[in-house]
């Protein structure tokens, strides 16, 4: 994992422990720590911690790199939509996911009382945003699908049941004939 904060003075020891927490929490090794200290609006390619964080997601971990990002929110990252929306597209390149901090739930459920997901249900991918069903359940990892565009995995834990809203957006989808472009089309 690279921790990634984007800060003012003064928070960076703060930031990092919470970041580091989490990753050691989950038992995930830790690549690289990048800090910038300055704006959100700085483009991402004019700050050097995140030149630095984009450059290990893209490299394997047999090679040193990173599969995944862990930073306070993606709105720290990236200011606007567009801006967040290339922060999508490079963690996609790169096959790497992303933990915002500020997206996870304040109080975790524990394992044992959470409801089981199973193969057909509607599920919300945290980490792209995204209303999907579960075509496939590996273990901790799940094969998630869209009625357009191609499947992709998820783990377990990244997820969470939709909400009866969002399944139903899945279905208007396939009715109103709008989604996604697949990788090979636009």
């Amino acid at each position: 994992m690279v921790l990634y904060a984007n800060v003012s003075d003064g928070d960076q020891d703060q930031i990092t422990s919470e970041l580091a927490a989490h990753a050691a929490a989950r038992d995930w090794t830790i690549a690289a720590t990048c800090i910038d200290v300055g704006p959100t609006p700085l483009p991402l390619r004019q700050r050097p911690g995140w030149r630095e964080a984009a450059r290990l997601l893209a490299i394997d971990t047999a090679n040193g790199g990173a599969d995944g990002l862990i930073a306070r929110s993606a709105a720290q990252i990236a200011g606007t939509d567009r801006d967040r929306e290339e922060l999508r597209n490079q963690l996609d390149e790169a096959h790497a996911f992303a933990v915002y901090l500020d997206d996870e739930p304040l109080t975790q459920v524990p394992p044992a009382r959470r409801e089981p997901l199973r193969v057909g249900a509607a599920v919300v991918d945290t980490t792209r945003s995204k209303v999907a069903k579960i075509l496939a359940i590996n273990g901790e990892c799940l094969v998630l699908s869209r009625p357009v565009g191609d499947p992709w995995d998820a783990l377990v834990n990244w997820c969470r049941p939709a909400t009866l809203g969002e399944a139903s957006s899945l279905t208007a989808f396939q009715e109103a004939g709008v989604g996604e472009p697949t990788e090979d089309h636009p």
